[in-house]
This record gives structure tokens, C-alpha cells and sequence, in this order.
């Protein structure tokens, strides 16, 4: 499945190829501010972006511009991104000892398709927009912490595994490798071609195999760049 996905990517790219007078490329990178919310029956609840869970990682993407009408611009992202989130601890029970997961990184390869108007002013074009994304997680792993009477014994870390049922992670959940949702985009493409971004990011897909919790992914990025050339020379 992960080689169809990166088929897939590879024949977007090559198709955009002869369209070189009409479509521009770029680079960026920067940071990203994920958090990954898993709420189960049990009561059990991480928290979400601009608290102490979320995840510093970085990110890098592929830009293409692609015209459709006037200031309306087709924008694919070819981003690959770490997600994830520092987890709350499982309750201690005195006297027991406790596994609780502290830390989760899932590497995803995501397509954001988005719709962006961008509007000429004299630095460039600001470039505002948004539209739904795809993902593929590459791999990933979380930390798991043995605990007793509140206290970490000792902290191994795990792959996940996403083709078979593992150990799951706190509390107990197990991965799949799609994940959905949508972002919205700020962003400036300067006259001499740099470019800076803006984008936030919601799952809506539940990404836990087991129906026994519900896990989505966000996040917050800051990116900066380069364009390859201009659609518009």
C-alpha cells in the first residue's frame, strides 16, 4: 500500500510536468505544533493544541500552483509531516503496576488539496485558502512508561505496528495508516520569490482501530520557503 501511495504522488507530479508555462513549484519547510486527542470509555482524554501535550516536530513540503481562474488557484501540498502528542499518564493504582504511553510520532506523507485566491499587493501576493487533506502514515512510535505508585520504573519505546493487532498504545488503541481531514492556509509568495505560510490542520477521520476510543489528529504550522519559478513571468 505504501508504494501505491508514493505511485500516486509520483503521477501527480509527472502530469503537472508538460504544464510548466501555467504551473509553478516550490519548496518549504518550518515548524509544526501537533496534538493527537484520544478520548475513550473509560473516561480517559488528552488534550489539544496550545496546551502542555502538543508535539514540536518539523515539516517539509513540495508546493504546486496550478491557475484555474484569475485569482483562483488550484494549490496541492506534497507535505511530510510528524504528528503526534505527549500523553497524559494513565491513573496509578497503589500497589500495581501501570504501562501508560508519554509520547506518540506517527511520520505521515499528506496531500493537502487546497482552493487559495491570492491577492496582488505591492510586497507580492497574499494567499489565503483551504480545502481537505489525505494522509499516509509511513511509520511511527510511542514511548511506553512502566509506573508503580505514580512513579516511572522504566520507559521502553515501541514501532507501530499498523498491519496486525500489537500491544496498542495507552489506552489501548491501535492505528491505521489513513487519516482525513481539512486545513486552511495564510500565507505571502514575496516579488523575489520566498514565500511564508500559515496552516491549520483538523482530523476528522477516527484513526483507532479497535472502536474502543476515538483519536484524531491537529495541528499548527509555520513554514518557510522558496518558489521554483512563477506562474505568473
Amino acid at each position: 500500500m505504501s508504494k501505491f501511495f508514493t505511485l500516486f504522488f509520483l503521477t501527480l507530479l509527472v502530469s503537472l510536468l508538460p504544464l510548466h508555462a501555467q504551473v509553478s513549484l516550490g519548496l518549504r519547510g518550518g515548524l509544526s505544533l501537533s496534538a493527537t486527542q484520544i478520548k475513550n470509555s473509560q473516561g480517559y482524554k488528552s488534550n489539544s493544541l496550545g496546551t502542555s501535550s502538543q508535539l514540536a516536530t518539523l515539516h517539509a513540503d513540495l508546493i504546486v500552483n496550478v491557475p484555474v481562474y484569475r485569482r483562483l488557484y488550484f494549490q496541492p501540498l506534497v507535505r511530510y509531516i510528524t504528528k503526534g502528542a505527549y500523553l497524559r499518564p494513565l491513573p496509578s493504582k497503589q500497589g500495581i503496576f501501570v504501562e501508560s504511553a508519554n509520547q506518540l510520532k506517527v511520520h505521515y506523507l499528506e496531500a493537502p488539496l487546497n482552493m487559495v485566491l491570492k491577492f496582488p499587493v505591492p510586497l507580492g501576493k497574499i494567499v489565503l485558502g483551504g480545502g481537505p487533506y489525505v494522509a499516509y502514515a509511513l511509520n511511527g512510535n510511542y514511548d511506553l512508561d512502566l509506573m508503580y505508585n505514580g512513579s516511572v520504573v522504566s520507559t521502553d519505546s515501541h514501532s507501530i505496528e499498523f498491519n496486525y493487532k500489537d500491544r496498542g498504545i495507552a489506552p489501548g488503541a491501535q492505528l491505521r495508516r489513513f487519516d482525513a481531514g481539512a486545513n486552511l492556509m495564510l500565507g505571502i509568495e514575496f516579488n523575489n520569490l520566498m514565500v511564508v505560510g500559515a496552516n491549520l490542520s483538523r482530523g476528522f477521520l477516527n484513526i483507532d482501530r479497535t472502536s474502543s476510543a476515538k483519536i484524531t489528529n491537529s495541528y499548527f504550522s509555520l513554514s518557510l520557503g522558496i518558489l521554483l519559478d512563477r506562474e505568473d513571468y
